[in-house]
């Protein structure tokens, strides 16, 4: 990554090689997994990435000719039966998102207005959803999605194969969502700054995006919490289990489930993104990056492996908070 200038939405920017033209749709291969009910994406993308340093949102920073959101947005896209996606931004960047959805065409997709907080801007996105609207072009229109999957617009390297578990056991429970080993020990201070006692690590687990519902679980949940939780609240299972009863089922996320937190993560990001697109590859259910030292041979059209270089295992490991 060349600089600040990376991250300046407005430069003249190229849909590349990645993706040529229209986002692309999951490519169809014998026995391939197949969901016989709608499924919506929120994509809540209304923080301001304070802790990048950078001026610009980072959802909003590009690299090789495109921006962060639209890489994740095309990861959804590409998925045959999500069937429409909103995306959640604050008031004074909606013609931003605008002028990205429509300069890299990607077509299943609506912003919406976000609220003053996380939990307002991904209730706003629900209540979206639940709005019958026609598309644009054409005259099919968009049910009600019964399974709604919740979505970091900063996680752009989400796999499909994760996807279909998530979307399976919403339906089946109410709620499903991701979760990754600790790396860190947590601990609890005293108000004096000492010690006060530490969590047993194999316990615990960080609570991770993609999580899904089904829409009436979420929908509920959020009509039925309270003020406090909508402004402060952070965690969306935990208001399915408070509001509603629903106890979410917990699945074990794979290590791509990476998060954009700081400004050297842009970098890490550019570069993987450079080393897919080698390969003709993107995150999909036939395809695994294998972390964690050593790396399995991609099942592309020519086998290959990814060095320590290209995905060290630290980018990985990083941003495991869900905040904007």
């Amino acid at each position: 990554m060349e600089g600040d200038d990376k991250c300046d939405p407005d430069r003249p920017a190229h849909p590349g090689t990645f993706l040529a033209g229209e986002a692309r749709q999951s490519d169809s291969q014998p026995g391939e997994r197949r969901i016989d009910f709608p499924v919506s994406v929120v994509l809540p993308a209304g923080g301001t990435g304070e802790r990048t340093g950078l001026k610009t949102p980072k959802q909003f920073c590009s690299f090789l000719g495109r921006p962060l959101i639209s890489y994740t947005i095309q990861s959804f896209e590409r998925v045959s039966w999500i069937q429409s996606i909103v995306v959640v931004v604050a008031k004074e960047n909606m013609d931003l998102m605008t002028d990205i959805m429509q300069r890299f065409q990607h077509r299943k997709v609506r912003a919406v207005p976000g609220g003053s907080t996380r939990h307002r801007s991904i209730y706003n996105g629900v209540l979206a959803l639940g709005e019958q609207k026609e598309e644009e072009e054409g005259s099919v229109s968009v049910d009600r999605p019964k399974v709604v999957i919740i979505h970091d617009a900063v996680r752009p390297f989400v796999e499909e194969d994760f996807l279909y578990k998530i979307a399976m056991a919403a339906k089946e429970q109410g709620a499903a969502g991701a979760i990754r080993p600790l790396v860190s020990t947590v601990i609890a201070t005293t108000s004096e700054g000492y010690l006060d006692h530490s969590l047993e690590r194999t316990k615990y687990r960080a609570s991770e995006m993609p999580q899904g519902f089904t829409y009436d679980v979420i929908s509920q949940a959020y009509h039925r919490c309270t003020e406090s939780e909508l402004e402060f609240g952070t965690e969306c299972l935990h208001l399915a289990l408070q509001f509603c009863g629903t106890n979410a089922k917990l699945i074990e996320g794979p290590p791509t489930l990476w998060k954009v937190t700081h400004k050297r993560d842009l970098a890490a990001a550019e570069s993987i993104v450079k080393g897919l697109e080698k390969m003709s590859y993107w995150p999909s259910s036939r395809t695994r990056v294998l972390l964690k030292g050593s790396f399995a041979p991609l099942k592309v059209k020519t086998e290959a492996k990814l060095s320590s270089a290209e995905f060290p295992e630290t980018w990985w490991e990083d941003g495991l908070d869900q905040d904007e």
